[in-house]
């Protein structure tokens, strides 16, 4: 069997831009440090690429003075991230989140880029987050400050995409699915059986397979969409009892402690908490 690593680490600081491949990150329960802690907001709504498909260009890194946003054609624009005042309550799948707003300064630069009138915010601090579907019970009530939409790292595998592009007229690229870790080693869908993943610093346990959305449909590169790859996953990627769609790609975990993950770690499967102490 090969051996199976860490092939790459994508932190979203904002929900919907564009992914920030690292080379190793801090988790904690709620998910990678740094990884969707901002999301952007149209008349007190939370807005990602199924409502404004431009937001896939908006490009986030770390600087010394905070954060660097860059969009083609715009001047980069720094974000003081200590820079903030208490915003509008915000709506989210399954609960209402008090809010920092980011500012004028940044929303007129956002709003002049995506052509829309939005808001940058962040979460106030971590509450509670209530998920009811039994798949989730791992993480239901866990408390959560991000802007995840279930659970806190998605998981995909390089093998999966390489047998989906076998099957696609076009290839598409590992941005499509969002990831935050992408692992090698495995066979193709194998991620479907995973129950824990041992790391180097850390444990992760595996909760049910990433039903997908639209959003997989949107080249990340440029505005040409289609129906693929949802509909040639849809014809033998289907999950029964699905709870958002039943369409498969990637694997939701949850961990309940701090560690770090690092591009090139080992990872050793297990089936079980006693296991993985071995």
């Amino acid at each position: 069997m090969s051996e199976i690593t860490v092939s790459d680490i994508l932190i979203y600081p904002i929900k919907g831009a564009q992914g920030v491949s690292v080379k190793s990150a801090e988790f904690t329960t709620e998910g990678l440090v740094g990884d969707r802690v901002f999301t952007i907001t149209r008349d007190g709504k939370r807005m990602a690429q199924r409502k404004i498909p431009a937001i896939k260009y908006l490009r986030v890194t770390r600087c010394k003075q905070g954060l660097e946003l860059n969009y083609p054609g715009e001047k980069a624009f720094l974000l003081a991230v200590d820079s903030s005042s208490p915003g509008e309550p915000l709506m989210s799948i399954t609960r209402t989140i008090a809010t920092l707003d980011m500012g004028d300064a940044v929303a007129s630069w956002l709003s002049r880029c995506l052509q829309a009138t939005v808001r940058l915010v962040k979460a106030q601090g971590p509450e509670p987050l209530p998920i009811s579907l039994a798949e989730f019970k791992l993480i239901d009530g866990l408390k959560q400050s991000k802007f995840v939409d279930i659970a806190p790292v998605l998981l995909t595998n390089e093998a999966s995409l390489l047998d989906l592009n076998t099957r696609l007229s076009e290839p598409v690229l590992m941005n499509r699915f969002r990831p935050n870790l992408v692992v090698s080693g495995l066979q193709p869908y194998q991620e479907d059986q995973i129950r824990h993943l041992v790391l180097p610093t850390l444990r992760l346990e595996a909760m049910v397979a990433c039903e997908r959305c639209k959003v997989t449909t949107f080249s990340q590169e440029t505005d040409v969409a289609s129906k693929e790859p949802l509909r040639t996953l849809s014809r033998y990627r289907r999950r029964e009892n699905d709870y958002a769609g039943g369409v498969m790609f990637g694997t939701y975990l949850a961990g309940s402690g701090n560690g770090a993950i690092s591009v090139g770690d080992q990872v050793i499967l297990a089936d079980s908490v006693e296991d993985s102490l071995e």
